[in-house]
């Protein structure tokens, strides 16, 4: 019975899984309906169905009370959500200052009248949609698998769900023409999946310190969002821009790292203890 099966034996399951859906979701866009980027907001539905079928199919935890509640979806941990909130902006601010300092971007404004205050009034709304949307993420790589990788230490766990998040997106980098398309690759792609495996670091010390999915889903939302802004005001002056902010940029990956190391060190992360037995890291 797959009920049976150790919680580290979930997770490889659950990561098999939804690597699979995403590939053949993709497979399917790039023969019927190559050009449509729709591709890419369903696919972030994929961890969602994957948790899904784990739960309610393949070992049957969801029909127990403990099995759903293993989610998160318990408790708000609304103390963290402005944390959660305003984290991406020192991130954002530090990496694009340095990159624009550099002179390898500049800050560009756009050339329509009022459009700092049309920015504010639109970002309230853009939020709550990138929130929802980083939802079927986070339902799957914070709620299901972080804590069944908990056997290996909080913090090991907090690290590899966030690799391993960052390795789901490989299909739509590599096999669309929508996701991380410039620079080259062999830099731009170990630098993309350093960045989440930090960005891990952080919505798994959220998740585990608050016990609930909703403040490291706040925070990948409002990255997000906030990261739209930042590259929208932002002109590439030298092709060297794309390796040094954004998703692919070494400046943002470094900033994010720092504030990883300073969760792993500072932030309590034994929360979700009673289902899942932590290894002492």
């Amino acid at each position: 019975m797959l009920a049976d099966l150790s919680n580290l034996r979930k997770a490889g399951l659950f990561y098999l899984l939804v690597m699979t859906l995403s590939l053949a979701l993709i497979l399917f866009f790039r023969i019927t309906a190559p050009q449509n980027d729709m591709v890419i907001p369903i696919n972030m539905l994929t961890p969602l169905l994957a948790t899904l079928i784990m739960l309610f199919v393949a070992t049957r935890e969801g029909y127990a009370r403990d099995g759903r509640a293993s989610l998160g979806f318990g408790r708000s941990g609304w103390r963290s959500w402005g944390l959660a909130l305003l984290l991406p902006l020192p991130v954002l601010l530090a990496s694009y200052g340095l990159g624009w300092w550099s002179g390898a971007a500049a800050l560009v404004p756009p050339a329509e009248e009022a459009w700092l205050p049309k920015l504010l009034i639109r970002l309230p709304v853009r939020l709550p949609i990138a929130v929802l949307l980083a939802l079927g993420e986070e339902i799957g790589f914070r709620g299901y698998l972080l804590p069944r990788l908990l056997e290996l230490g909080p913090k090991r766990a907090a690290i590899l769900s966030g690799f391993l998040h960052g390795t789901w997106h490989l299909p739509l980098i590599l096999l669309t023409p929508f996701y991380l398309t410039q620079g080259n690759a062999l830099i731009t792609i170990p630098i993309f999946l350093l960045l989440f495996t930090a960005a891990g670091a952080i919505y798994g010390g959220l998740r585990l310190a608050t016990d609930s999915i909703w403040p490291p889903t706040i925070l990948h939302g409002a990255f997000n969002a906030f990261l739209d802004v930042f590259a929208r005001l932002t002109v590439f002056s030298s092709p060297l821009a794309v390796y040094l902010v954004g998703e692919s940029g070494l400046l943002t990956m470094l900033a994010t790292a720092a504030v990883a190391f300073w969760f792993l060190r500072h932030r309590p992360m034994d929360t979700v203890t009673a289902d899942y037995p932590m290894a002492a890291d």
